[in-house]
């Protein structure tokens, strides 16, 4: 089977980085997506151990927390969705060169399912410490992505709840709702400011303690999730399109 380099996948198929392992397209690209729904999966079988075992099979990916959709960012991507989306795996036996950094197409997945997060039990019993350790590092890592960030803080440190008043009564002015508000916009402003200060001195080895930490603890303990990755099909055609594209340029081999 051939494989595919990154440069080429990167090149050819465009995209942005919209979630680990997960590319999309946006829809102002200034060249046409030749995959379906704009979206592709880039993974590394090193870290991913429940990854489909072979082309047409399925499997799993983790992650530790989940992006926004792109429909919530781009209006024009609201017919888009992770469906049949190409899934390209590296470090797998089926990249047969000594490079085992090459890609290998396994098909077409779609996540039917919901995923599930993974208790304490699951987290000793089911990670890999090696995985753990790659995980820590690209949570902890300075130039993290923003949402990540984000996602980090409102985790370990929670965005403080409005308890305020939200209806007036009618022989009440709506002096008391107003001044609910505006103490509940300070408190968000302190708690952004503290959390983000915070979050920015987190180690890996803060995330590490996190994924050991017992479900009831407090500082809250931090759990991977499984996405269940279904095999659609193996796309024959644009597997045959890929490696045409690729031949006709001898530095990505």
């Amino acid at each position: 089977m051939v494989t595919f380099s990154a440069d080429f996948l990167h090149n050819q198929l465009g995209g942005i980085t919209w979630s680990p392992g997960l590319n999309y397209i946006p829809p102002n690209s200034t060249t046409p997506s030749l995959v379906k729904n704009r979206s592709y999966y880039t993974l590394d079988a090193g870290v991913e151990p429940y990854l489909p075992k072979g082309p047409g099979e399925h499997g799993a990916k983790l992650t530790a927390f989940f992006n926004t959709n792109p429909s919530d960012i781009y209006e024009e991507a609201e017919e888009d969705s992770f469906d049949e989306t190409p899934l390209f795996a590296c470090a797998t036996p089926w990249a047969t060169e000594k490079d085992q950094r090459r890609y290998v197409y396994f098909g077409n997945y779609s996540q039917t399912r919901w995923s599930d997060k993974l208790d304490y039990d699951r987290m000793i019993e089911c990670v890999p410490a090696h995985v753990k350790q790659y995980w820590a590092e690209e949570l902890a890592a300075k130039g993290r992505p923003k949402w990540v960030t984000e996602a980090l803080m409102k985790h370990f440190w929670p965005k403080p709840v409005y308890d305020g008043a939200i209806t007036v009564p009618a022989d009440d002015s709506d002096d008391k709702m107003m001044r609910d508000i505006k103490f509940y916009i300070t408190e968000l402003k302190a708690w952004e400011k503290e959390a983000r200060l915070k979050v920015n001195l987190i180690k890996k080895e803060d995330i590490l303690k996190a994924f050991d930490t017992a479900d009831a603890d407090d500082p809250p303990a931090l759990r991977l999730w499984w996405e269940y990755l279904q095999c659609a099909g193996w796309d024959k055609n644009f597997y045959d399109m890929l490696v045409t594209l690729q031949a006709r340029n001898k530095n990505y081999f």
